[in-house]
């Protein structure tokens, strides 16, 4: 990972070459020996990156370039530290006040002090880089011939890629298993899918879940992994089957059984590891009704599967999973990998030698055709790749690697972060990009913004079938993402071969002690980690997933914050952080990612506007009380607040200027009446924006033909009803494509007529807007709308219709979702109207409720109507 440390390096060089340029012109000779120290650094910096680069790609299966690397890696790193230690103080020297404050006998000797101690730090650096040839020579340390890895992601082509589960093998079992499912005459109550890691387990299941899932009135999927908390586990079920929140605080574990009991559920319980993880659940998943509820469960441990099915009064279909014969390997790989007639005629031939090596497993398969697909189609391109899948037993393990190794360089920080996070965690695509810029492992340009350039990314990984999609937005952007186990466990191994990261178990015996520069903690409490005081003065990201319900003192956290001086990712999700953020956290001047999470309040402190690089501030996950300064903070690009935010802002937007010139995304902006919100005339770089509490003065200050927000994409305004809904214009936003309006309370609102919506708005939620009049009048002349969805007594009305003229009634209109509309009984779409619609799902309005639409419609059309 030299190469990010190099650019940020080679960054941070450039600015303090150019500050002291301008001072040496002034100071002559006082400055020249640090000026020689930042022009050697800057040259070795180049030197080393060339080295890198071929050594990385030619490396091979060499120990001891491998140990080299890591060595010049680590130097790399070090450098970048103390560069970014002395530049602030360098820079402060600058012009004027540097001149004037030479004058003064205490800022001579304070700038004596940091000269000598970086020119100290600077002759460490270069007694390191002598060092290299000698242990060359010494150790005969001689890369092996190669060609040198690709750098750009420009170079690699964009792969057209399905989220769609690759069930190749499967439709044999996939026919069974769903019969079996809705047989309620079978008492096999769980579906047991086992077999080793890679095999497809989870594709089978989530093929059978998709299949059979409508046909239950309640719906999970869990994801259990190695060591789950199961109190979260529980809670998650609760959350996607449906249980009232209100039900969530007292006799949680009652509740839930007395709800599935309730009803006819499925519920996936996947990648299942211990028999002992059942014995936790089994007591409040109520497996003992005869109304044809069924489990699947995924597991590489067969004699899991067999008891829990032998545990629910019932038995069990134990399903076993054995890799893919010869014919479907084959149909897998080469549906990827098309070899046409223009191609070398041996192309094919070595291709056929790479699949038997696969050993038909389908996540081998899957990741060779990714391999090939990003390489030249020549014949010794493809050869290479043959030859770095080894010979021995172990040619999936070999495989698995070799996708890691293949790929660029700038992309292999990217992927290695996966394995900062939990197993099977569902992972934001947003957080992550966040995460990956606040390390410096992406950089905008003059052209694309940061943001940008990170979904490349994360589109390349995808592509080469590194990382799984989980969901993604109506745009066709991830919105979420998750990585297989066997590649996160790639990701620890090589992690830690590279000093890249360290787990929380394994920073106390890191043979490298103070070179630790990442920790991740999951399973266990952050306060267990802060509590150790193990010394990390390199440390540059913390990321804690813990939940357990115990106070962090909050004088631990102020220990903790002390003496970090490269942080620059502070990622916290707790139960209980204290309530005011100690003032340390403003000693943190490198942190450019704030991200925290607590079932209390969180009260930040002013010293927050000492974080000049911070780039996104994170407080989602807590009820927050925010200091006027965040306003001020200039280089924010995120912010995003929690439901419960007490703010200043009825006094900061009167009292201080608002100046948030980067600004792109602002979630969770509290509306108070006595608010001017001309603000959102300087914010000319916004993308996102969600108002909780709307008002008739930001109403007009959106409508404003004057206001310049033309990067908006989307808009969520909540509470926004009665007559100022109306008079909302937004006819001039050509780039918002999303639009969420809503209210939390009785409020009879009227949408705006269809000119006054955004031309280009291609997906529309409403909810609690008690609407009166039939929305579908409004809507149907919205020419680009693909999505809407009508929650939650949005419409009071009793009958909707869809008129049938052709070319003007949703001609867009692909997914159409109605949610406890209580008061509808019928709902007509006549023929001609919504003709590209592809989903129409109606759930929990009225059982009398009556559809009547075209017969094309009828097939795609899923109704749940429980009460």
């Amino acid at each position: 990972m030299a190469e990010i440390a190099l650019a940020g390096a080679t960054a941070a060089l450039r600015q303090t070459v150019g500050v002291l340029g301008n001072l040496v012109l002034k100071e002559g000779s006082r400055l020249s020996r640090l000026q020689e120290d930042i022009v050697w650094i800057g040259r070795e910096m180049r030197h080393i990156q060339a080295y890198l680069e071929d050594a990385e790609a030619k490396q091979g299966g060499s120990r001891g370039v491998a140990n080299l690397v890591i060595e010049i890696q680590d130097l790399a790193c070090d450098v970048e530290d103390i560069m970014q230690k002395y530049l602030p103080r360098i820079a402060s020297h600058s012009g004027k006040k540097f001149l004037g404050c030479l004058k003064s006998a205490s800022c001579i000797v304070c700038y004596g002090y940091d000269a000598r101690n970086f020119a100290v730090e600077i002759e460490g650096i270069k007694r390191r880089v002598e060092d290299i040839p000698r242990v060359r020579q010494t150790y005969g340390i001689n890369e092996p011939n190669g060609s040198r890895g690709r750098d750009m992601c420009d170079e690699i082509r964009i792969l057209p890629h399905s989220d769609e589960p690759n069930v190749v093998g499967f439709e044999g079992h996939i026919e069974d298993l769903v019969a079996k499912m809705l047989n309620e005459e079978l008492q096999c109550r769980v579906i047991s899918i086992i077999g080793m890691a890679g095999l497809g387990k989870t594709t089978l299941a989530k093929k059978i879940f998709q299949s059979a899932q409508h046909n239950f009135e309640r719906s999970a999927w869990i994801y259990v992994s190695q060591q789950p908390n199961i109190k979260e586990l529980l809670r998650d079920i609760a959350g996607q089957v449906g249980l009232e929140k209100k039900k969530w605080e007292e006799n949680f574990n009652v509740n839930l059984s007395a709800f599935l009991s309730q009803h006819r559920y499925v519920i996936v319980f996947d990648d299942m590891w211990h028999i002992g993880t059942w014995d936790a659940i089994k007591n409040v998943i109520p497996t003992n009704t005869e109304n044809g509820s069924r489990i699947i469960l995924t597991s590489r441990n067969n004699c899991v599967g067999t008891y829990v099915g032998t545990h629910v009064g019932g038995k069990s279909s134990l399903h076993e999973l054995r890799p893919l014969n010869e014919e479907n390997s084959r149909k897998l790989f080469f549906e990827r990998v098309i070899v046409e007639a223009s191609d070398p005629p041996q192309l094919k031939t070595v291709g056929e030698q790479i699949l038997k090596r696969c050993g038909g497993v389908p996540l081998a398969i899957v990741l060779a055709a990714g391999l090939l697909l990003s390489t030249d189609r020549l014949e010794n391109a493809w050869k290479g790749i043959l030859e770095g899948m080894g010979q021995d037993q172990d040619q999936c393990s070999k495989i698995f690697g070799l996708s890691y190794k293949d790929l660029p360089t700038n992309l292999k920080p990217c992927f290695l972060y996966f394995g900062l996070f939990p197993e099977d965690h569902e992972i934001s695509a947003f957080k992550l990009v966040n995460l990956w810029a606040a390390e410096g492992f992406i950089r905008g340009s003059g052209v694309r913004e940061v943001e940008d350039v990170g979904d490349d990314y994360l589109n390349h990984l995808i592509a080469r079938n590194l990382i799984q999609v989980v969901r993604r937005r109506f745009d066709g952007k991830v919105r979420s993402c998750r990585i297989h186990d066997i590649l996160h466990n790639l990701c620890i191994r090589e992690a830690k071969e590279i000093n890249f990261f360290n787990t929380q178990s394994d920073v106390i015996t890191c043979n490298r002690g103070t070179g630790v520069r990442r920790v991740t903690t999951h399973g266990s409490n952050f306060e267990d980690y802060i509590s150790l005081n193990y010394p990390t003065p390199r440390l540059r990201s913390m990321l804690s997933f813990s939940g357990n319900l115990r106070f962090v003192r909050r004088k631990m956290v102020k220990n903790f914050l002390r003496d970090f001086e490269f942080l620059r990712v502070l990622s916290v999700k707790c139960d209980y952080l204290p309530r005011a953020l100690p003032n340390e956290v403003g000693n943190l001047k490198n942190l450019h990612y704030l991200g925290l999470g607590s079932r209390g309040y969180i009260e930040i402190p002013h010293t927050i506007s000492n974080l000049k690089g911070l780039l996104t501030f994170d407080v989602q996950g807590a009820g927050v009380i925010l200091p006027d300064v965040i306003w001020t903070m200039k280089q924010l690009r995120h912010i995003l607040l929690p439901l419960y935010c007490v703010t200043n802002l009825h006094r900061t937007f009167h009292r201080i200027e608002i100046c948030l010139p980067n600004l792109q995304t602002l979630y969770g902006l509290t509306e108070v009446v006595r608010c001017d919100f001309n603000f959102l005339h300087k914010l000319v770089n916004l993308r996102k924006l969600h108002v909780k509490f709307s008002s008739e003065r930001i109403i007009e200050i959106l409508s404003d033909p004057t206001l310049g927000l033309t990067k908006l994409e989307k808009l969520v305004l909540l509470n926004a009803g009665g007559e100022m809904l109306r008079t909302l214009n937004l006819s001039r936003y050509e780039n918002l494509l999303t639009l969420k309006l809503g209210h939390f309370w009785w409020f009879r609102s009227e949408l705006p007529r269809h000119h006054k919506l955004p031309p280009n708005l291609t997906k529309l939620t409403l909810f609690r807007n008690f609407l009166q009049e039939d929305p579908m009048e409004t809507l149907k002349e919205l020419p680009r709308l693909k999505i809407l969805k009508l929650y939650s007594n949005s419409y009071l009305g009793s009958k909707m219709v869809c008129p049938g003229a052709p070319g003007c009634n949703f001609p867009q209109l692909e997914v159409l979702k109605i949610d406890r509309l209580e008061g509808l009984r019928e709902l007509i779409v006549k023929e001609g109207g919504m003709p590209r619609l592809k989903e129409l799902g109606i759930f929990q309005c009225n059982p009398i409720t009556r559809v009547y639409v075209p017969d094309r419609i009828k097939n795609i059309m899923e109704i749940d109507n429980y009460r």
